[in-house]
């Protein structure tokens, strides 16, 4: 039983994140005042409308000049090639799925806002959203983590997944089989009296 409920606990963590991750960013106060530090809150929900708890979120602000040639990134898995950003903070879950941290950009004006969930090791996702800080309300803006690789990035790993597991598995249950104590066998007369 305590095999089977290790082996079934390491499967459960080779497929960790498979899923889309479905998040809001907002603002507060909207629209911001230009040089104010203001309130960035991200929501993240999984398909099913599940809140993602205990995440590990990062935002990275940079300014969304065309001439600059930096548009708009789609989601991925793989960290983007970008400038340095004018802020790079981590967000702190204040409720349930929901991550709050405190922003100042210097002036009003379009943002490129990268959200970058790096909750598991070795995995990032990455989604981007135009947030336009004018004088208009920023209201709610919708982004999509994409699924990130559960797949270990080695062959090494996959070899202790698929044989070394098997194998420590098999010999636990022929010790145990073998280790059993045998009922001792009845004689005749035993049975008799």
């Amino acid at each position: 039983m305590a095999v089977a409920t290790i082996l079934w606990l390491g499967a459960g963590a080779v497929h960790a994140h498979a899923t889309l991750v479905f998040g809001i960013a907002s603002v507060s106060p909207d629209p911001p005042v230009p040089g104010a530090p203001f309130e960035l809150t991200l929501t993240l929900e999984d398909p099913t409308l599940t809140p993602v708890e205990d995440a590990i979120v990062f935002v990275e602000l940079r300014p969304l000049a065309a001439d600059a040639g930096l548009g708009l990134r789609a989601p991925s898995t793989e960290a983007p090639d970008l400038p340095p950003p004018l802020v790079a903070e981590r967000l702190i879950e204040t409720e349930a799925a929901t991550y709050r941290v405190e922003v100042t950009l210097p002036a009003a004006g379009s943002y490129h806002l990268l959200v970058r969930d790096q909750t598991f090791q070795w995995e990032e996702a990455n989604a981007s959203v135009v947030l336009d800080l004018t004088d208009a309300t920023v209201g709610r803006l919708p982004f999509i983590l994409p699924p990130t690789q559960v797949a270990p990035r080695n062959l090494w790993t996959w070899l202790l997944w698929l044989v070394g597991l098997p194998v420590i598995a098999g010999a636990i249950v022929t010790v145990l089989v073998l280790t059993s104590a045998k009922a001792p066998a009845k004689s005749g007369a035993d049975e008799a009296a």
